[in-house]
C-alpha cells in the first residue's frame, strides 16, 4: 500500500501598517517630560520658560514654543529663531547663553512682560525619524501693581475736624489702576470696621486694568469718641500673587504681596468744661436759669419802694 505524505503549509502572518507604526513609535520616540512656566509674573519683569524633553530612541528635529495660537520661538538644532507675537518679546542673547551646553532642556527668556503676555504657553517637540509630535502646556498670569497708595476723599457734608456724637461720616477710598484691582479694607484706630459700614463698588476695566473703590459710611457714637482721642481712619489696598523664588525654579510658593495704606484723621470736638456744659446753647439748665433770672428781676421791680423806683 502506497503511503501518503501529509504536507502542512503555514500562512505568512499579515502585519498591519498601524501595528508597524505602533511598534516603531514604541522603539523610537521622544517625550516632553515637563514645562516650567511661572504661574504669576509682575509686569515689567523678565520671565524664563523651560521645556524638558527626552530623546527615547529618536532624536529631536524641532522644538517650538507657542502662546495660544501664536508661535514665537523655534529651535532646529543648532539654530534658534524668534517670531513676532502679541505681547511676547524673546531675548535671544540671554536665551542662547542659558542654553549653551544644555542637553534635553531648552530655555527661553522673555523680556518686559506685560498684561498682553499672559496666556497659555505650549512647548511642542517633533521627532526626527518617527515624526512624532508631543507637547505640554501651562498658564502664566501677569500682575500689574498699583503705582502708589490709595487715596481717601471726604464726601460732601463730612468734616474731619470737630466731629461730634451723632455725626454721619462718608469717606471714599480709591486705588490707582491695577490688574487685578487690589482689595480695599477699612479700619479705625487699627481695628477693622463693621462690614455693614462698607460698600464695595464693582471695578470698571480699561485696557485690562481697573481702580478699586470703596465707601465707608458710619455714625459717630459716643463710645467711639469717649476718650477724646483722634480717630485714625485707614484704608489699605492689598494685592497678593505667587511667583517663583528664583529663575528656572519649580518652587512657586513664594508670595509677592503689595500692600499700601493711607490715613485720614478725624478730630473730635474738645470736651466742654463743667460750666461750659451748663451754659452751652440749647442746654435745659441754661434755659431754666434764664427763666429764673427774669422772674427775679420782676419780683424786685414789684416790691421796690416807690422812692427807690422814682429816684433820680
Amino acid at each position: 500500500m502506497q503511503g501518503y505524505k501529509l504536507v502542512f503549509k503555514m500562512k505568512r502572518p499579515v502585519i498591519s501598517p498601524f501595528l508597524v507604526t505602533i511598534l516603531l513609535q514604541s522603539a523610537t520616540s521622544i517625550l516632553v517630560e515637563k514645562v516650567v512656566v511661572p504661574p504669576v509674573v509682575l509686569a515689567g519683569r523678565r520671565a524664563t520658560l523651560e521645556c524638558h524633553y527626552q530623546e527615547d530612541g529618536d532624536k529631536l528635529y524641532s522644538l517650538k514654543w507657542w502662546r495660544g495660537d501664536e508661535e514665537f520661538y523655534q529651535y532646529i538644532p543648532p539654530i534658534r529663531k524668534d517670531f513676532p507675537a502679541t505681547g511676547v518679546t524673546v531675548n535671544l542673547t540671554a536665551t542662547n547663553s542659558l542654553n549653551f551646553g544644555n542637553d534635553g532642556q531648552e530655555v527661553v527668556v522673555l523680556d518686559e512682560v506685560g498684561l498682553d503676555t499672559a496666556g497659555v504657553y505650549k512647548c511642542e517637540v517633533l521627532a526626527e525619524h518617527s515624526f512624532e509630535t508631543v507637547f505640554k502646556q501651562a498658564n502664566m498670569t501677569v500682575i500689574y501693581e498699583p503705582d502708589g497708595p490709595p487715596v481717601i476723599t471726604t464726601a460732601p457734608g463730612t468734616e474731619s475736624n470737630n466731629i461730634t456724637a451723632g455725626q454721619r461720616v462718608f469717606l471714599i477710598c480709591t486705588s490707582p489702576p491695577a490688574s487685578p484691582p487690589p482689595v480695599l479694607t477699612w479700619s479705625i484706630n487699627e481695628r477693622r470696621v463693621d462690614p455693614s459700614w462698607v460698600t464695595t463698588y464693582s471695578p470698571v476695566f480699561k485696557r485690562k486694568m481697573a481702580r478699586a473703590k470703596s465707601r465707608l459710611e458710619f455714625t459717630v457714637s459716643s463710645k467711639l469718641i469717649a476718650s477724646g482721642r483722634d480717630l485714625a481712619v485707614k484704608c489699605s489696598a492689598t494685592q497678593t500673587g505667587m511667583s517663583s523664588s528664583s529663575a528656572g525654579s519649580e518652587d512657586y510658593r513664594t508670595l509677592n504681596s503689595y500692600e499700601q495704606s493711607v490715613y485720614l484723621i478725624l478730630r473730635p470736638s474738645p470736651p466742654l468744661s463743667f460750666w461750659g456744659r451748663i451754659f452751652s446753647s440749647g442746654s435745659s439748665v441754661h434755659v431754666c436759669l434764664q427763666h429764673h433770672h427774669n422772674l427775679l428781676l420782676l419780683v424786685i421791680a414789684v416790691l421796690a419802694p416807690p422812692a427807690l423806683a422814682t429816684h433820680g
